[in-house]
Parts: C-alpha cells; sequence; structure tokens
C-alpha cells in the first residue's frame, strides 16, 4: 500500500511518529557521548592516581635495591576491587613479583583507553606505570584495571533516560491521536458532503459550533453547495427547454465534436435512421454507420475534411441503411459551431430523409435517359442488328463443325460452308426453303446405309432440347457425330431445328492408334507380349469352355544374332520386318500372329486340329525359307525352328503351354533347324531340353526358398582408383555344395526363355534397395534389368514404391539395360527407360558398342552412363581397331554429356590405355573380383 493511498489522519499520525522517533533517538545518542567522554576522562585521572600511590609504595624499595622488601610489599598490599592483577618488574623487564598474574605467560602490552559504548561489553585495561627517579627508570608496574562498575553504572542510566523519553513519547501520541481524531471528523464530513454532490444532490453540512477554522469552512460549503443547487436547476430547466425544441425538429440533429466524434443527437434520430440516442452515441463513427458499404469512403472522406476545414454544406446526399437494413436516402447539412470565446466546437449536423425526392429525381432522370436510349436504338438497331448478323455469319463460315438450320416442317432456313463440305453439296445450289430430306438425297457424300436420312423426319427431335443421333459413317469414310437442337424464341415456342455434325475421323484414328502403341509392336505391327498374353488366356478359357483344342505356334529365326553381330541391329530389324510381313499372309483372320521380343514369334490358333496346325506350322517353315533378304552386297536366305503345343492335348494350362511350344521349338532346332516340331511327351529329348525344364524348377523354387545370393563387384575411377558404386551380380546356391553358388551363364538364359526373369528382377532390385537402406553411407549399387522386363510397365512403378518404402535416395540405384536388348524393342525400351529416369535412377546402357549400331539410338535411349562392351576392352593392346572404336565412343558419349565405363579390365596395361582414352570408370578382375561380404558395404 502505497503513502498516497492513506488517509489524512493516518499520514498525520504517522508524521508525528516519525518526529517522536527521531527526537527520541536524537536524545539517547547525545546521552551515550557525553557519558563517554565523562567515562574516559574519570577513567584517566583513575590512572594516573593509581599510578602515582603505587609509585610510591614501591619506590623505596626500589631505590634501596631491596627486591625482597619489594616483593613482600606487593604480596601484603590490599587490592582495590577494580584491580585484577599486579605486577613488579625491574629495569630489565626482569618480573620481580606478581600477584593475580601467572607469571608464565608474558605481560600484555599497554592499552588505550576504550570507549563506553551501550553495546560494547565490560573490558579490562592493561596499565604500564614506570618507576622513576631524576629521570632514571628504575623499574615498572604493571597491573590490569576492571571498568565494569562504570560499564553498569552507564548502562542503567541509559535505561533509566530511554524509559522517562518513551513515557513522554507515548503521552504525546496520545494527545495528537486526539487532535488528529478531532479535526479529521469534521474533514470526513465535508468530504462526503462533496461525494454526495458529485452524484448531482446538493445539501448543506452540519456546521461546527464555534468560530474556528472548522466552522468557516463548513458555513463556506454550505453556501457554495446551495448556490450550485440553484445553478443546476436552472441549467435542467434550460436544457430540458433546448432538448424539447431539439426533439421537435423534422431532422435529426447531430453535434460532431472537432475529434469527429459524436456527443449529442436529438430524439428524430430515432425515426431516421432507426438507432436510439444512447446506441449512436455508443458507435464509435456515428453517422457514418448508417452509409451502405459503397458510399463509405466517400462519405467519410468528406466528412473528416468538413470537421479538419470547418467548412458548410447544404444538402450533401448519400445512400444509407436504418438498423433493420433498409435503405433510404439522406440528405446532410453541417455547419461549424463556436463558443462566446469563438473556441471551434465542431459541426453540427442536420440529417433528412430525402428517399422520395431522391426517388423522384431518379425516375425522371431514368424515364429521360430511357427516351433518349430508345430513340437513338431506334436509329441504329438495324445497322447493329446487319452487323451482328454479319458476325454471325463470319463465324458461321469458319467454324470446321458444320451446321444447319430448319423451320418446323424441316425446310432449310440456313447453312455453313462446312455443312456443304462434309456433305458433299455445292454452296451455290438453291438449297434455301427446300426440304431437308430432298437436299440430303441428292448430297455426293450421304451416309453408306439407305436409313441414314430418316432421323430427319422423327418428330421426337422437336419436343427435346437436345439429341444425339450418334455416329454416321460417310461415303468417303468419314465419320461424323450428328447433334439436333431445338430453337426457340423468347416465348419458348419452337421455331425450327439446329443439326451440328461434327468430324471425328481424326480422333477416331488417334484412338485407334493409341489402341495400336498400347497392343501392337512397333517395330512389326503385330501384336507384342501383352496383347498375346490375354489372347491365349481367352482363348484357353473358351476352348475349355466350348470343351474344343486350340494350338500355339512357337517360332524364331536360326542364328539370328549372327545377323546383328555381322551387319548391325538396323539391318536386323529390316529382316525382322520382312519375317512378320510375309509370314502374316500365311495367318488367317481369326488367328492371332504376335511378336514375343527379339527374333520370337507366336501363332495361337483359335480352334483347330493336329493337321490344321501341321500345315500352318509347315507354311511357316517355307515362307521364311522362300525370303530373299539382302544386306548390301549380301543375299541372305534365313530360315526358322517351328515348335507346335495343342490344349489340352500337350498342357493342362496357359503356361505349359506357352513352354511345351517352346520345347517343341528346341526340339526342332535339335533335329538340324530350318524345320517344325509338334511337342511329343514320349519322345526322346536332348539334354540340352531336360535341362532347360529341370532350370525353370529350380528358379521357381530358388525363388521361393531363398536360394539366391547377391555378390558385388568394385566400379573404380580411373583417375584416382577410388571406388565409384558397387555392381550387384546374382548368384544361386548350390544345394549340392555346401557354401557353393551356381553361376549366372547357367541359368539366366533359362529364366529369359521361361518368363521367369522378370521375378527374378524384381527380386534383385528389392534386394538392393533393402540393402542401401541397411547401409546407408554406402556407394550406390547397380542392377541388371533383362530386356523381358520392357514388356513390364509396371516395374518402374515398383521400384519407385520400394525406393519411398525403404526411404532411399532414387540416385544410389543404377539401373543397367542390356543394349542389345533394347534396341531390338526400342520403342519399348524408350518407354522403359523414360519411366526410369522420372523415378530418379540413374540409367546405364550394359553391352554398348556391339554391332556398333548403338550410336544412332543413343538419342531416343537417353541412358545416363554407357558401359562398353567386353568384346572390345579385352584384347585392346593387341587389336588396333578395337583401339579406334573405344576412343570414338568416350568421345561421343562424352561429347553427349554420358559417363563412360570399361569392363573386363584384366591387366594394368588395359586399365593404363583406358586411362589415356579418357574412360571415366572402369570394372574387372584386376580391379576388384564379386564377393558377396565386400569392403564397400559398410
Amino acid at each position: 500500500m502505497s503513502l498516497s493511498s492513506l488517509s489524512l489522519r493516518s499520514r498525520f499520525i504517522l508524521a508525528c511518529i516519525a518526529v517522536q522517533a527521531l527526537l527520541l533517538l536524537a536524545l539517547l545518542c547525545n546521552t551515550h557521548r557525553i557519558w563517554s567522554e565523562m567515562a574516559q576522562e574519570q577513567e584517566a585521572a583513575h590512572v594516573q592516581a593509581l599510578s602515582s600511590l603505587l609509585n610510591a609504595v614501591f619506590l623505596p624499595s626500589m631505590i634501596e635495591g631491596d627486591r625482597v622488601k619489594a616483593a613482600e610489599i606487593l604480596n601484603h598490599l590490599q587490592l582495590a576491587d577494580e584491580i585484577d592483577y599486579l605486577v613488579l618488574l625491574d629495569e630489565q623487564q626482569q618480573m620481580i613479583a606478581a600477584r593475580g598474574w601467572d607469571i608464565s605467560k608474558k605481560l600484555p602490552a599497554s592499552s588505550n583507553h576504550h570507549s563506553y559504548a551501550l553495546w560494547d561489553r565490560p573490558t579490562l585495561e592493561h596499565v604500564r606505570a614506570p618507576l622513576l627517579v631524576n629521570g632514571v627508570q628504575l623499574g615498572e608496574l604493571s597491573f590490569g584495571l576492571s571498568n565494569i562498575s562504570a560499564y553498569r553504572s552507564f548502562q542503567y542510566l541509559i535505561w533509566q533516560n530511554g524509559l522517562i523519553v518513551m513515557l513522554g513519547f507515548m503521552a504525546i501520541m496520545g494527545l495528537m491521536l486526539l487532535a488528529a481524531w478531532w479535526i479529521s471528523r469534521h474533514l470526513y464530513r465535508l468530504i462526503q458532503a462533496t461525494e454526495t454532490a458529485a452524484t448531482g444532490y446538493f445539501e448543506p453540512v452540519l456546521a461546527a459550533n464555534g468560530s474556528g477554522e472548522i466552522a468557516k469552512i463548513s458555513q463556506r460549503f454550505n453556501d457554495m453547495a446551495r448556490a450550485i443547487k440553484a445553478h443546476v436547476t436552472a441549467l435542467k430547466d434550460s436544457e430540458a427547454q433546448y432538448q424539447t425544441i431539439a426533439d421537435a425538429s423534422n431532422s435529426a440533429e447531430l453535434w460532431i465534436n472537432p475529434a469527429g466524434q459524436l456527443v449529442w443527437a436529438n430524439a428524430m434520430v430515432v425515426r431516421i435512421t432507426g438507432y436510439s440516442v444512447n446506441e449512436c452515441l455508443l458507435l464509435p463513427d456515428f453517422p457514418l454507420t448508417i452509409a451502405t458499404p459503397e458510399e463509405r469512403l466517400r462519405v467519410e472522406d468528406t466528412f473528416l475534411q468538413a470537421v479538419n476545414n470547418k467548412s458548410t454544406e447544404q444538402d450533401y446526399e448519400f445512400r444509407a441503411m436504418r438498423r433493420d437494413g433498409s435503405l433510404f436516402w439522406v440528405s446532410v447539412s453541417w455547419q461549424p459551431m463556436f463558443n462566446a470565446e469563438q473556441s471551434y466546437l465542431g459541426l453540427r449536423i442536420s440529417l433528412r430523409d430525402n428517399t422520395e425526392i431522391k426517388d423522384e429525381r431518379l425516375a425522371l432522370r431514368k424515364s429521360v435517359i430511357e427516351l433518349r436510349q430508345i430513340q437513338s436504338l431506334g436509329k441504329s438497331y438495324l445497322q447493329h442488328a446487319e452487323s451482328e448478323r454479319a458476325r454471325m455469319l463470319a463465324l458461321l463460315a469458319a467454324m470446321r463443325f458444320g451446321v444447319l438450320f430448319v423451320d418446323n416442317d424441316h425446310r432449310i432456313v440456313f447453312f455453313n460452308p462446312a455443312f456443304c463440305e462434309i456433305w458433299g453439296l455445292s454452296s451455290s445450289q438453291a438449297m434455301i426453303g427446300r426440304p431437308i430430306g430432298q437436299v440430303l438425297q441428292l448430297a455426293d457424300n450421304r451416309p453408306a446405309l439407305s436409313d441414314g436420312l430418316s432421323c430427319y423426319l422423327e418428330e421426337h427431335s422437336a419436343l427435346e432440347d437436345r439429341v444425339d443421333f450418334g455416329e454416321v459413317t460417310l461415303n468417303d469414310r468419314r465419320v461424323i457425330v450428328q447433334n439436333c437442337y431445338r430453337v426457340t424464341d423468347p416465348q419458348g415456342v419452337t421455331n425450327g431445328r439446329m443439326w451440328v455434325y461434327e468430324d471425328v475421323t481424326q480422333q477416331r484414328l488417334i484412338a485407334e492408334r493409341m489402341v495400336n502403341l498400347a497392343e501392337r509392336d512397333a517395330l512389326t505391327g503385330l501384336f507384342n507380349r501383352h496383347r498375346f498374353q490375354q489372347e491365349l488366356e481367352r482363348m484357353v478359357s473358351e476352348a475349355n469352355r466350348r470343351d474344343h483344342q486350340m494350338a500355339l505356334v512357337f517360332f524364331d529365326l536360326d542364328e539370328f544374332k549372327l545377323v546383328n553381330d555381322s551387319f548391325g541391329h538396323t539391318v536386323g530389324d529390316e529382316l525382322l520386318k520382312s519375317i512378320a510381313r510375309e509370314v502374316n499372309k500365311q495367318v488367317r483372320r481369326h488367328e492371332v500372329f504376335a511378336r514375343l521380343g527379339g527374333d520370337e514369334f507366336a501363332v495361337l490358333l483359335p480352334t483347330c486340329d493336329e493337321f490344321e496346325v501341321s500345315k500352318l506350322a509347315d507354311r511357316i517353315v517355307q515362307t521364311v525359307m522362300q525370303i530373299q533378304f539382302a544386306a548390301g552386297s549380301h543375299l541372305m536366305r534365313p530360315s526358322a525352328s517351328v515348335g507346335v503345343a495343342i490344349y489340352p492335348l500337350h498342357a493342362n494350362s496357359a503356361d505349359q503351354l506357352v513352354a511345351h511350344a517352346d520345347t517343341a521349338m528346341y526340339q526342332a532346332k535339335a533335329a538340324g533347324k530350318n524345320t517344325w516340331r509338334i511337342y511329343r511327351p514320349d519322345s526322346d529329348h536332348s539334354r540340352n531340353e531336360l535341362s532347360r525344364l529341370s532350370w525353370k524348377e529350380r528358379i521357381v523354387d530358388a525363388l521361393e526358398n531363398d536360394g539366391f545370393e547377391l555378390h558385388y563387384q568394385g566400379i573404380y575411377y580411373t583417375h584416382n582408383r577410388q571406388l565409384a558404386h558397387l555392381e550387384a551380380l546374382v548368384r544361386m546356391k548350390d544345394p549340392d555344395v555346401e557354401g557353393g553358388c551356381i553361376m549366372p551363364g547357367n541359368f539366366i538364359g533359362h529364366a529369359e526363355k521361361t518368363g521367369k526373369i522378370i521375378d527374378l528382377d524384381r527380386w534383385v532390385i528389392k534386394e538392393v534397395i533393402r540393402l542401401l537402406a541397411q547401409y546407408p553411407d554406402c556407394p550406390s549399387i547397380a542392377v541388371n534389368v533383362s530386356g523381358r522386363s520392357f514388356d513390364e510397365p509396371e516395374l518402374p512403378l515398383y521400384i519407385a514404391s520400394l525406393l519411398t518404402q525403404y526411404a532411399v535416395d532414387p540416385k544410389r540405384l543404377l539401373v543397367e539395360l542390356t543394349e542389345t536388348s533394347a534396341v531390338s524393342d526400342l520403342s519399348d525400351a524408350q518407354r522403359f527407360i523414360d519411366a526410369l529416369r522420372s523415378t530418379g535412377c540413374v540409367v546405364c546402357l550394359d553391352d554398348f558398342g556391339v554391332g556398333f549400331a548403338s550410336f544412332a539410338y543413343l538419342k531416343q535411349l537417353k541412358a545416363d552412363v554407357l558401359k562398353i562392351d567386353g568384346l572390345f576392352i579385352r584384347d585392346l593392346p593387341n587389336d588396333r581397331d578395337s583401339q579406334i572404336f573405344v576412343r570414338g565412343m568416350v568421345s561421343i558419349a562424352h561429347d553427349m554429356g554420358k559417363t563412360t565405363i570399361a569392363e573386363f579390365v584384366e591387366s594394368e596395361t588395359i586399365f593404363n590405355m583406358l586411362l589415356e582414352f579418357g574412360v571415366d570408370q572402369v570394372q574387372g578382375y584386376w580391379l576388384d573380383q564379386p564377393q558377396k561380404n565386400h569392403p564397400g558395404l559398410k
């Protein structure tokens, strides 16, 4: 609680207490000082007298030199109570005699006179008094003098004086409290009367008796209260009169102070705005409150300038809103107000409801404007209508849609040039007013079907706002879409119909092209593996349902890889297209001819017997053998090996049918190629065929029972031999040898032939991504993906989902694609690589340079890394052609911004040559061998 919050009486009492406390403290301090000085003076005199007396007692014995006598005198001397000890010393400070002192202790030095303070304790003063005769010291007396008696007298005096002062202080405080109560009693009465007057009740207070100051103050207050009460009463009467006059006004009167705030309003403001007077005063910005939102800024700016500039205005109008939300027009007038001293008091504002007058003005102005507009429209309507008609005709003429208007009797009212072009009509023919059926019968490009014009005479099209008559194929094979729209006037009465014709031929061709891209092989135009698999499943299901046979003819070209290696992939592609074109002539319409990839083809026969399928197989062999294909100056005669399997005679499922047809094809190859064989379960199989079938089961078992493992080989930077990344190499665990493994050359080919290579690719990818997540600090790892995976559009999505699941940076995964597989199915490879790059993975083209036709495809196959095939590296020091090829590949790859890797680096000589050629990274047994627990995995 602060001092200012205390009452007057409390502050008066506290002041008295403080003054009395200060006086008491000063009195005690002064008494203490005087007594202390007197005690010190008496003590000094006492010590002097006592020293002289003892000097007189011991000096005769010391003059005679009789120390024994001096000792006896000291022993028989009666000491005063204040002397604590007495010691006699000779001139060499040797102790002669002592009384009250332990002679084994050293005598203390002489102490100064001590002070006498109330807080000090009684002390012992040590005195050293020399025995002198004519200035010669014969000895010395040392004694201790106690001041306990003087201290007790001083203490008693202090407490006695203090008690007297405290009694006086209490008596004075009592008198002060009584005086304060007497004075404050009258002051509180005046304060209470003042607080009552503040509420508007001016009544005199009870005057104090006597003629003192309190009585005079009370009298003066009573006179003032009576005068104020008379003035307030007169003021209220005057205010009531003025308020009555103001409330009787036809306008709302407002008083706005110089700060722009409302300080007064009359009762008329309730009728005009709907707000009570108190509500108006409580609103922070009245009368701006009633302005509509679109008028608010304008009115606010005007009022602000009026208040600041002390301006005058008459009949300023704006749109306003009452408290109930109704809108009205308000007319505002204002003028500045000044008091008698010409001080600015603000604005007097008058508000009037001006809605009726404003509406009349607006209605009159609107009528005048409408009359002028009608007059102007009357002059320009015809010209405007002609302009609109010209624009409409130009628009219809420019449209690629055919537009035709007919009346309710099916007679032509209007047509655009596109209509004539679609139907093959001459725009110069007189068609307006003629029946639509008669005109279209004369069209050169009418629909191929004879009843195509019947829809123009149907009555239901006139009853609906829009009717879709679907597609119509014209004589020139164009496909158009017909739509009919009902034409109505403003009253909703039908005035005819509008026909719209859209040529959708191109859209249909694009749709068919998209279907072909999804189901057709980009090189040959035959069905691809995806469509083949669908048709195979459908035909097998149909054969089961109808209980009949279907057959699969499977063939590939003999020694086709030799063609690619010798003449390049471009020549090989042309040979494949020739084979597909000629064999397709031998396939009937209801049979399915597909290219499965590379040089592998298949034909599905939905309903056949063994004789029919044998004839087809023989025709395929003969057709391929009769093809003469020229590659430059070389003339080639290709041949094919054909395998046949019949369902359900040779297989129980679609997969088994494919496997047995493939087996039959290899039986044909074993028989010398350029022939065909039908699958026979009891025939003797060659060792390779038996091995191939067993390998499929072993691959499936290894995938299901953790039979594969990954080994890793390092790929190193050429310039510093530091590890760049690892390549994951799959191995099959050998169940016959503990800790042994089977190399991929023994099972990868079988996995590709049986289709299990896709499952193996997915297993390798998942294991590598899981390992990258397990070792976040290990370098990137490359995985090999087979060409069969190009037909799997979901594989890039599978890779992306695994990278997200294991939270692995996609740049840490390198995907290696075999170049020969990519080039053999370029469109699928391009789509596959683009999908991989969109996931963020690094794409590497493996076995680059085979056939040396690769550079033509680098623009389509947007790989990041090129791995030069080992064919060019193995004998690099001794093969000049390989050196030229490697230099060229590295130069072109670098110009295209790609990284190069050389594999099969088996010696330091090869390494040094590759370093000189500018190869970026190297791989080979001279640097690192594949191992399961590679040191780079950490």
